[in-house]
Protein backbone atom coordinates (compact mmCIF):
# COMPACT_ATOMS: atom_id res chain seq x y z
CA UNK A 1 0.00 0.00 0.00
CA UNK A 2 1.70 3.11 -1.05
CA UNK A 3 0.51 6.89 -0.77
CA UNK A 4 1.81 9.51 -3.41
CA UNK A 5 1.66 12.91 -2.20
CA UNK A 6 3.26 16.14 -3.15
CA UNK A 7 4.63 16.89 -6.49
CA UNK A 8 2.19 17.51 -10.03
CA UNK A 9 -0.19 14.39 -10.96
CA UNK A 10 -1.46 13.77 -14.39
CA UNK A 11 -5.17 13.16 -14.46
CA UNK A 12 -7.39 13.51 -17.32
CA UNK A 13 -7.72 16.42 -17.21
CA UNK A 14 -4.75 17.36 -16.76
CA UNK A 15 -1.94 18.05 -14.44
CA UNK A 16 -2.87 19.13 -11.21
CA UNK A 17 -1.10 19.83 -8.30
CA UNK A 18 -1.83 18.43 -4.14
CA UNK A 19 -3.28 15.80 -5.41
CA UNK A 20 -2.81 12.64 -3.27
CA UNK A 21 -2.96 9.22 -4.69
CA UNK A 22 -3.45 5.82 -2.41
CA UNK A 23 -2.99 2.58 -3.68
CA UNK A 24 -3.66 -0.43 -2.03
CA UNK A 25 -2.53 -4.11 -3.56
CA UNK A 26 -3.10 -3.99 -7.35
CA UNK A 27 -5.12 -1.09 -7.74
CA UNK A 28 -6.06 2.53 -7.12
CA UNK A 29 -7.84 2.97 -4.32
CA UNK A 30 -8.35 6.78 -3.98
CA UNK A 31 -7.37 10.21 -5.51
CA UNK A 32 -7.95 13.36 -4.17
CA UNK A 33 -6.69 16.61 -2.04
CA UNK A 34 -5.28 15.88 1.69
CA UNK A 35 -5.99 12.36 1.97
CA UNK A 36 -5.28 10.67 5.63
CA UNK A 37 -3.02 8.30 5.21
CA UNK A 38 -4.01 4.76 5.51
CA UNK A 39 -2.69 2.34 8.17
CA UNK A 40 0.11 0.61 7.39
CA UNK A 41 0.73 3.04 4.07
CA UNK A 42 4.41 3.44 2.93
CA UNK A 43 4.64 7.54 2.29
CA UNK A 44 5.82 8.20 -1.22
CA UNK A 45 6.72 12.23 -0.87
CA UNK A 46 7.31 13.55 -4.25
CA UNK A 47 9.96 15.80 -4.53
CA UNK A 48 9.62 19.66 -5.60
CA UNK A 49 9.33 19.13 -9.55
CA UNK A 50 8.30 15.65 -9.59
CA UNK A 51 5.29 14.47 -11.61
CA UNK A 52 3.35 11.50 -11.02
CA UNK A 53 1.77 10.06 -14.06
CA UNK A 54 0.12 6.81 -15.15
CA UNK A 55 1.76 4.36 -17.13
CA UNK A 56 2.06 4.99 -21.21
CA UNK A 57 0.58 3.17 -23.71
CA UNK A 58 1.86 3.12 -27.40
CA UNK A 59 -0.91 2.11 -29.93
CA UNK A 60 1.24 0.93 -32.43
CA UNK A 61 4.34 -1.05 -32.11
CA UNK A 62 5.99 -4.47 -32.93
CA UNK A 63 7.49 -4.81 -29.78
CA UNK A 64 8.62 -8.48 -28.89
CA UNK A 65 8.49 -9.47 -32.69
CA UNK A 66 11.84 -7.38 -33.92
CA UNK A 67 14.21 -8.66 -30.87
CA UNK A 68 16.58 -5.64 -30.24
CA UNK A 69 20.31 -6.60 -30.03
CA UNK A 70 19.46 -9.57 -32.61
CA UNK A 71 19.68 -8.28 -35.94
CA UNK A 72 17.27 -10.47 -39.14
CA UNK A 73 17.19 -14.11 -36.72
CA UNK A 74 15.23 -11.87 -34.60
CA UNK A 75 12.59 -10.46 -37.13
CA UNK A 76 9.09 -12.20 -36.70
CA UNK A 77 6.77 -9.75 -37.61
CA UNK A 78 6.62 -10.09 -41.51
CA UNK A 79 5.91 -13.44 -42.72
CA UNK A 80 6.68 -12.60 -46.56
CA UNK A 81 5.95 -14.23 -49.64
CA UNK A 82 1.99 -14.07 -50.15
CA UNK A 83 0.32 -10.59 -49.88
CA UNK A 84 -2.44 -13.01 -47.91
CA UNK A 85 -1.15 -14.35 -44.40
CA UNK A 86 -4.18 -13.90 -42.31
CA UNK A 87 -3.26 -16.70 -40.84
CA UNK A 88 -0.69 -15.85 -38.63
CA UNK A 89 -1.29 -14.27 -35.28
CA UNK A 90 1.55 -11.71 -34.01
CA UNK A 91 0.93 -13.79 -30.47
CA UNK A 92 2.56 -16.67 -31.70
CA UNK A 93 5.97 -14.95 -32.42
CA UNK A 94 6.01 -12.38 -29.83
CA UNK A 95 9.57 -12.89 -27.36
CA UNK A 96 8.79 -12.28 -23.70
CA UNK A 97 12.49 -11.99 -22.86
CA UNK A 98 12.94 -8.99 -25.60
CA UNK A 99 15.45 -6.56 -23.75
CA UNK A 100 13.01 -3.96 -25.36
CA UNK A 101 10.42 -4.93 -22.91
CA UNK A 102 12.62 -3.69 -19.93
CA UNK A 103 13.23 -0.41 -22.25
CA UNK A 104 9.68 -0.15 -22.17
CA UNK A 105 9.21 -0.92 -17.99
CA UNK A 106 12.24 1.61 -17.42
CA UNK A 107 10.19 4.22 -19.94
CA UNK A 108 7.21 3.90 -18.07
CA UNK A 109 5.67 2.37 -20.98
CA UNK A 110 3.12 -0.17 -19.52
CA UNK A 111 1.06 -1.37 -22.77
CA UNK A 112 1.23 -1.74 -26.12
CA UNK A 113 -0.49 -2.92 -29.65
CA UNK A 114 2.27 -5.44 -30.90
CA UNK A 115 1.14 -6.21 -34.51
CA UNK A 116 2.44 -7.84 -37.76
CA UNK A 117 4.48 -5.89 -39.81
CA UNK A 118 3.28 -3.98 -43.41
CA UNK A 119 4.76 -6.40 -45.94
CA UNK A 120 1.65 -7.59 -46.69
CA UNK A 121 -2.12 -6.63 -47.76
CA UNK A 122 -3.22 -9.12 -45.00
CA UNK A 123 -0.38 -9.44 -42.50
CA UNK A 124 -2.28 -11.26 -39.27
CA UNK A 125 -3.53 -11.37 -36.68
CA UNK A 126 -2.74 -8.19 -33.81
CA UNK A 127 -1.86 -8.19 -30.03
CA UNK A 128 -2.82 -6.37 -27.41
CA UNK A 129 0.22 -7.22 -24.05
CA UNK A 130 1.30 -6.00 -20.91
CA UNK A 131 5.15 -5.27 -21.49
CA UNK A 132 5.65 -6.86 -17.75
CA UNK A 133 5.40 -10.89 -17.11
CA UNK A 134 7.40 -13.85 -17.22
CA UNK A 135 5.85 -15.53 -19.83
CA UNK A 136 3.59 -14.97 -22.76
CA UNK A 137 0.41 -16.08 -21.20
CA UNK A 138 1.30 -13.55 -18.09
CA UNK A 139 1.85 -10.63 -20.35
CA UNK A 140 -1.18 -11.13 -23.39
CA UNK A 141 -4.68 -9.22 -22.72
CA UNK A 142 -5.84 -10.13 -26.11
CA UNK A 143 -4.58 -12.02 -28.70
CA UNK A 144 -7.50 -11.07 -31.25
CA UNK A 145 -7.34 -7.38 -31.23
CA UNK A 146 -7.53 -6.61 -34.80
CA UNK A 147 -6.33 -7.86 -38.39
CA UNK A 148 -3.35 -6.23 -39.74
CA UNK A 149 -3.58 -4.68 -42.92
CA UNK A 150 -1.24 -2.49 -45.10
CA UNK A 151 -1.92 -0.50 -48.19
CA UNK A 152 0.98 2.10 -50.16
CA UNK A 153 4.46 0.75 -50.96
CA UNK A 154 5.00 -2.03 -48.55
CA UNK A 155 2.99 -4.82 -50.18
CA UNK A 156 3.67 -3.46 -53.72
CA UNK A 157 7.30 -3.18 -53.21
CA UNK A 158 7.38 -6.70 -51.54
CA UNK A 159 5.32 -7.68 -54.69
CA UNK A 160 7.97 -6.43 -56.90
CA UNK A 161 10.62 -7.97 -55.22
CA UNK A 162 9.17 -11.51 -55.21
CA UNK A 163 7.97 -10.77 -58.81
CA UNK A 164 4.35 -11.55 -57.50
CA UNK A 165 1.26 -9.24 -57.53
CA UNK A 166 0.70 -6.63 -56.20
CA UNK A 167 3.18 -4.82 -58.35
CA UNK A 168 0.69 -1.47 -58.18
CA UNK A 169 -1.77 0.34 -55.99
CA UNK A 170 -4.43 -1.20 -58.41
CA UNK A 171 -3.80 -4.17 -57.70
CA UNK A 172 -3.24 -3.54 -53.82
CA UNK A 173 -7.12 -2.81 -53.48
CA UNK A 174 -8.01 -5.07 -56.23
CA UNK A 175 -6.48 -8.02 -54.16
CA UNK A 176 -8.24 -7.03 -51.38
CA UNK A 177 -11.37 -6.79 -52.78
CA UNK A 178 -10.81 -10.24 -54.51
CA UNK A 179 -9.91 -11.56 -50.95
CA UNK A 180 -13.19 -9.79 -49.39
CA UNK A 181 -15.48 -11.38 -52.02
CA UNK A 182 -14.15 -14.78 -51.65
CA UNK A 183 -14.23 -14.25 -47.63
CA UNK A 184 -18.08 -13.15 -47.98
CA UNK A 185 -18.35 -16.63 -49.97
CA UNK A 186 -17.27 -18.84 -46.94
CA UNK A 187 -18.67 -17.26 -44.72
CA UNK A 188 -22.30 -17.72 -46.61
CA UNK A 189 -21.41 -21.23 -46.85
CA UNK A 190 -19.97 -21.78 -43.45
CA UNK A 191 -23.44 -20.54 -42.28
CA UNK A 192 -25.61 -22.84 -44.67
CA UNK A 193 -23.06 -25.89 -43.59
CA UNK A 194 -24.10 -25.02 -39.94
CA UNK A 195 -28.06 -24.93 -40.59
CA UNK A 196 -29.60 -28.07 -39.43
CA UNK A 197 -31.88 -29.87 -42.09
CA UNK A 198 -34.70 -31.80 -41.50
CA UNK A 199 -34.74 -35.42 -41.66
CA UNK A 200 -37.77 -37.76 -41.69
CA UNK A 201 -40.10 -38.26 -39.09
CA UNK A 202 -38.57 -39.64 -35.83
CA UNK A 203 -35.21 -39.01 -36.95
CA UNK A 204 -34.77 -35.66 -35.60
CA UNK A 205 -32.72 -33.22 -37.09
CA UNK A 206 -28.73 -32.84 -37.32
CA UNK A 207 -26.10 -30.88 -39.02
CA UNK A 208 -26.52 -31.38 -43.25
CA UNK A 209 -23.85 -33.68 -43.86
CA UNK A 210 -24.82 -33.32 -47.69
CA UNK A 211 -23.19 -29.71 -48.06
CA UNK A 212 -19.33 -30.29 -47.55
CA UNK A 213 -17.36 -27.56 -45.23
CA UNK A 214 -13.51 -27.00 -45.53
CA UNK A 215 -12.90 -24.63 -43.08
CA UNK A 216 -9.63 -21.98 -43.75
CA UNK A 217 -7.61 -20.07 -40.93
CA UNK A 218 -7.32 -17.34 -43.08
CA UNK A 219 -10.73 -16.76 -43.90
CA UNK A 220 -12.09 -17.37 -40.61
CA UNK A 221 -9.74 -14.63 -39.26
CA UNK A 222 -10.97 -12.24 -41.76
CA UNK A 223 -14.58 -13.59 -41.36
CA UNK A 224 -14.23 -12.11 -38.07
CA UNK A 225 -13.29 -8.59 -39.38
CA UNK A 226 -16.11 -8.99 -41.75
CA UNK A 227 -18.39 -9.82 -38.96
CA UNK A 228 -17.11 -6.57 -36.91
CA UNK A 229 -15.86 -8.69 -34.33
CA UNK A 230 -12.42 -6.65 -34.24
CA UNK A 231 -11.37 -3.74 -36.75
CA UNK A 232 -8.71 -3.89 -39.52
CA UNK A 233 -6.16 -2.05 -38.15
CA UNK A 234 -4.88 -0.40 -41.46
CA UNK A 235 -1.23 0.82 -42.56
CA UNK A 236 -1.88 3.95 -44.58
CA UNK A 237 0.12 6.83 -45.12
CA UNK A 238 -0.35 8.46 -48.18
CA UNK A 239 -3.73 10.40 -48.80
CA UNK A 240 -4.92 8.22 -51.57
CA UNK A 241 -4.03 5.26 -49.23
CA UNK A 242 -5.99 6.68 -46.71
CA UNK A 243 -9.23 6.71 -49.05
CA UNK A 244 -8.78 3.57 -50.41
CA UNK A 245 -8.97 1.89 -46.95
CA UNK A 246 -12.11 4.21 -45.95
CA UNK A 247 -14.22 3.28 -49.64
CA UNK A 248 -13.24 -0.45 -48.83
CA UNK A 249 -13.53 -0.54 -45.38
CA UNK A 250 -17.45 1.31 -46.57
CA UNK A 251 -18.01 -1.59 -49.05
CA UNK A 252 -17.64 -4.18 -47.27
CA UNK A 253 -19.00 -2.88 -44.00
CA UNK A 254 -16.05 -3.52 -41.59
CA UNK A 255 -14.56 -1.33 -38.70
CA UNK A 256 -10.63 0.67 -39.59
CA UNK A 257 -8.41 2.00 -37.75
CA UNK A 258 -5.82 4.49 -39.50
CA UNK A 259 -2.41 3.54 -38.41
CA UNK A 260 0.09 5.74 -39.32
CA UNK A 261 -2.03 8.40 -41.30
CA UNK A 262 0.86 10.91 -42.23
CA UNK A 263 -1.35 12.70 -44.51
CA UNK A 264 -4.17 12.29 -42.66
CA UNK A 265 -3.84 16.07 -41.78
CA UNK A 266 -4.47 17.18 -45.53
CA UNK A 267 -7.89 15.37 -45.19
CA UNK A 268 -8.99 15.81 -41.64
CA UNK A 269 -12.55 16.92 -42.40
CA UNK A 270 -12.67 13.43 -44.10
CA UNK A 271 -11.17 11.36 -41.31
CA UNK A 272 -13.56 13.21 -38.36
CA UNK A 273 -17.06 13.03 -40.40
CA UNK A 274 -16.60 9.39 -40.34
CA UNK A 275 -15.80 8.57 -36.48
CA UNK A 276 -12.69 7.47 -36.53
CA UNK A 277 -9.32 6.90 -35.37
CA UNK A 278 -5.89 7.90 -36.33
CA UNK A 279 -2.51 6.87 -35.00
CA UNK A 280 0.00 9.16 -35.98
CA UNK A 281 3.75 8.09 -36.01
CA UNK A 282 6.26 7.23 -35.90
CA UNK A 283 7.16 11.41 -35.65
CA UNK A 284 11.21 11.34 -35.09
CA UNK A 285 12.55 9.62 -38.23
CA UNK A 286 14.11 11.08 -41.39
CA UNK A 287 11.44 10.70 -45.09
CA UNK A 288 13.03 7.59 -46.26
CA UNK A 289 10.61 7.19 -48.60
CA UNK A 290 8.02 9.28 -50.72
CA UNK A 291 4.82 8.19 -49.03
CA UNK A 292 6.47 9.61 -45.61
CA UNK A 293 7.13 13.15 -47.93
CA UNK A 294 4.56 15.00 -45.85
CA UNK A 295 5.14 13.67 -42.54
CA UNK A 296 4.60 16.90 -40.27
CA UNK A 297 4.39 17.53 -36.51
CA UNK A 298 1.41 19.63 -36.73
CA UNK A 299 -0.39 16.90 -37.41
CA UNK A 300 -1.53 14.97 -34.46
CA UNK A 301 -3.23 18.68 -33.62
CA UNK A 302 -4.64 19.66 -37.25
CA UNK A 303 -6.29 16.44 -36.54
CA UNK A 304 -7.31 16.73 -33.06
CA UNK A 305 -8.57 19.96 -33.87
CA UNK A 306 -11.09 18.43 -37.05
CA UNK A 307 -12.34 16.35 -34.69
CA UNK A 308 -10.39 13.12 -34.72
CA UNK A 309 -9.37 10.83 -32.16
CA UNK A 310 -5.85 10.66 -32.36
CA UNK A 311 -3.67 7.69 -30.23
CA UNK A 312 0.93 8.51 -30.69
CA UNK A 313 2.96 5.34 -31.53
CA UNK A 314 6.52 4.43 -31.78
CA UNK A 315 6.28 1.83 -34.79
CA UNK A 316 9.06 0.18 -32.18
CA UNK A 317 12.03 -0.52 -33.29
CA UNK A 318 11.59 2.30 -35.96
CA UNK A 319 11.61 4.61 -32.79
CA UNK A 320 12.90 2.79 -29.67
CA UNK A 321 9.81 2.24 -27.21
CA UNK A 322 10.86 4.64 -24.08
CA UNK A 323 11.16 7.40 -26.73
CA UNK A 324 7.05 7.18 -27.27
CA UNK A 325 7.44 10.54 -24.70
CA UNK A 326 9.13 12.21 -27.61
CA UNK A 327 6.17 11.55 -29.65
CA UNK A 328 4.44 13.66 -27.26
CA UNK A 329 7.07 16.37 -27.06
CA UNK A 330 6.77 16.88 -30.39
CA UNK A 331 3.00 16.84 -30.79
CA UNK A 332 3.06 19.68 -28.22
CA UNK A 333 5.58 21.53 -30.74
CA UNK A 334 3.32 20.68 -33.79
CA UNK A 335 0.45 22.76 -31.99
CA UNK A 336 -0.90 20.64 -28.98
CA UNK A 337 -1.78 21.38 -25.43
CA UNK A 338 0.48 19.12 -23.03
CA UNK A 339 -2.95 17.13 -21.76
CA UNK A 340 -3.29 16.46 -25.45
CA UNK A 341 -0.12 14.97 -25.96
CA UNK A 342 -0.63 13.20 -22.55
CA UNK A 343 -3.98 11.68 -23.37
CA UNK A 344 -2.37 10.49 -26.90
CA UNK A 345 -0.14 8.16 -25.50
CA UNK A 346 -3.15 7.31 -22.20
CA UNK A 347 -6.44 7.63 -22.10
CA UNK A 348 -6.76 7.37 -25.79
CA UNK A 349 -5.07 4.15 -26.66
CA UNK A 350 -6.34 2.48 -23.61
CA UNK A 351 -9.86 3.28 -24.84
CA UNK A 352 -8.51 2.17 -28.27
CA UNK A 353 -7.10 -0.91 -27.18
CA UNK A 354 -10.49 -1.95 -25.21
CA UNK A 355 -8.01 -1.58 -21.63
CA UNK A 356 -9.47 1.46 -20.09
CA UNK A 357 -10.64 -0.44 -17.74
CA UNK A 358 -7.05 -1.22 -16.17
CA UNK A 359 -4.82 1.09 -17.95
CA UNK A 360 -4.85 4.66 -19.15
CA UNK A 361 -5.49 7.00 -15.99
CA UNK A 362 -4.86 7.67 -12.66
CA UNK A 363 -8.09 7.00 -11.27
CA UNK A 364 -9.78 4.98 -9.13
CA UNK A 365 -9.95 1.17 -9.68
CA UNK A 366 -7.56 1.22 -12.39
CA UNK A 367 -4.35 -0.81 -12.00
CA UNK A 368 -1.38 0.95 -9.96
CA UNK A 369 0.80 1.28 -12.89
CA UNK A 370 2.49 4.77 -12.72
CA UNK A 371 5.69 6.65 -13.23
CA UNK A 372 7.69 9.10 -11.21
CA UNK A 373 9.43 11.73 -13.52
CA UNK A 374 12.03 13.89 -12.75
CA UNK A 375 10.42 17.06 -14.18
CA UNK A 376 7.73 17.16 -16.64
CA UNK A 377 7.21 14.52 -18.53
CA UNK A 378 7.24 15.78 -22.22
CA UNK A 379 10.97 17.72 -21.44
CA UNK A 380 12.86 15.29 -22.80
CA UNK A 381 15.78 16.32 -20.10
CA UNK A 382 13.36 14.93 -17.70
CA UNK A 383 14.24 10.86 -16.59
CA UNK A 384 11.81 8.12 -15.28
CA UNK A 385 12.95 7.82 -11.89
CA UNK A 386 10.81 5.38 -10.87
CA UNK A 387 8.01 2.97 -11.50
CA UNK A 388 5.31 1.29 -10.00
CA UNK A 389 3.82 -2.12 -11.69
CA UNK A 390 0.46 -3.25 -10.44
CA UNK A 391 1.27 -1.82 -6.73
CA UNK A 392 4.87 -3.06 -6.66
CA UNK A 393 7.46 -1.14 -7.24
CA UNK A 394 9.62 -1.97 -10.34
CA UNK A 395 12.70 0.31 -10.27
Amino acid sequence: MYHFTGGTVYLENGFKSNIDVITKGKRIQSVGTNLKTPKGAKVVKLKRGQFLAPGLIDAHCHLGLFEDGVGMIGSHANEYGDYNTAYVRSMDAIFPKDMAFEDARKGGVIAVGSFPGSANLFGGVCSVIRTYGDTLEEMLIDGYHGMKMALGENPFRVGQSLNKAPHTRMANAGLIRKTLIEVQNYIEKRDKAKKPVKKPKGRGKKKNEDKQFDRDLGKEHLAMMLERKFPARWHVHRRDDIETAIRLSEEFKFDIVLDHCTEGWLIPDMIAKRGLTAIIGPMDTARVKYELRHREEHAPHVLHEAGVNVCLMTDHPVMPINHLRLCGAMSVRGGCTDNEAMKMMTSNPAKLLNIDKDYGAIKKGRLACLAVYSGHPLDMRTQVDHVWIEGEQYC
